[in-house]
């Protein structure tokens, strides 16, 4: 309902007009240029990339076969181990990449923005990092995928606790009921969507305490197996949870390594204080800046 419906929705409907003047993006446009692009490449092989496309075009999905009993009626495959493959539809390589690139833009922006101002708003924390980094690289490393997934340690605390607090996807996950149930004596009819109130979670007590300070050390080793499963859940939660969470840590985890690697940072003057928190839609945003200075190294 919170997603469907807005409390002005009345007086917005006037101000839709000016799209057609200014222009708006088209996900109709964005899956027709797509679908050229699927179509050059399958009758052209030389035209193959190193990318996600490519490999949503090469990809097969395995589907259960249904098959029939001596009665007529029909029972999932997975039954009787049937299955069979087939590589994906364009279509379904439309709706996926798009999925990928609407969905990993403005989420891993505010995640990185607000990771920005964490670390210029606490230098300790900022050193910490720049020496695993250089630990990192001094060993004969490079910030590969190796590296940038299974070395940088203190780096995946740092953004895990960033966006503990500052969450970039307040009302992303839903789920809807499959049965009738009753929770705390409500009643729920099968069917209802139920949202996930990721910031509250985030800032309850019984999990994490003192759960304004920005304490990285939460998600370390030692801690991080106290916190309950479904206490941070800022990709969602279960087996539906953000299909981009793996290309969200990577691209996070590899830009805040480069930029403490080559920059000191710290809060600009107009940045003093507490970051002002927002909300576009169902996406955080800093309400403030962050207005960062860099220095190089």
């Amino acid at each position: 309902l919170a997603q469907c419906t807005t409390s002005f929705g009345v007086l917005a409907a006037p101000i839709f007009w000016l799209s057609r003047i200014f222009g708006s993006f088209s996900y109709q446009d964005f899956g027709e240029e797509t679908a050229k692009v699927i179509e050059l490449r399958k009758r052209h092989p030389e035209l193959r990339r190193n990318d996600m496309l490519q490999n949503l075009i090469d990809a097969e999905y395995e589907e259960l076969a249904s098959t029939q009993t001596s009665s007529g009626e029909e029972t999932n495959g997975a039954m009787k181990g049937v299955s069979k493959t087939r590589a994906l539809s364009p279509e379904e390589v439309i709706m996926n990449t798009t999925i990928l690139f609407l969905g990993g833009f403005e989420t891993s922006a505010t995640a990185l923005s607000f990771i920005t101002y964490a670390l210029g708003k606490h230098p300790d924390v900022q050193e910490k990092v720049r020496q695993e980094v250089k630990e990192v690289l001094n060993k004969g490393g490079s910030l590969d995928y190796e590296t940038v997934t299974k070395k940088l340690k203190y780096v995946t605390q740092v953004i895990d606790e960033a966006m503990r607090i500052w969450p970039p996807g307040l009302t992303f996950t839903t789920r809807q009921a499959k049965e009738d149930f009753e929770y705390q004596g409500i009643k729920y009819k099968a069917g209802t969507s139920i949202m996930s109130p990721v910031f509250v979670i985030h800032m309850d007590e019984r999990f994490f305490p003192d759960p304004t300070k920005f304490d990285p050390d939460r998600f370390s080793e030692e801690n991080k197996g106290r916190i309950p499963k479904l206490a941070f859940q800022p990709f969602g939660m279960g087996p539906r949870n953000c299909l981009g969470i793996r290309h969200a840590y990577v691209e996070l985890a590899y830009t805040v390594a480069r930029m403490t690697q080559h920059f000191r940072s710290e809060l600009g003057e107009s940045q003093k204080g507490e970051m002002p928190f927002a909300q576009y839609g169902m996406v955080s945003t800093p309400g403030r800046g962050p207005w960062i200075v860099f220095h190089r190294l």
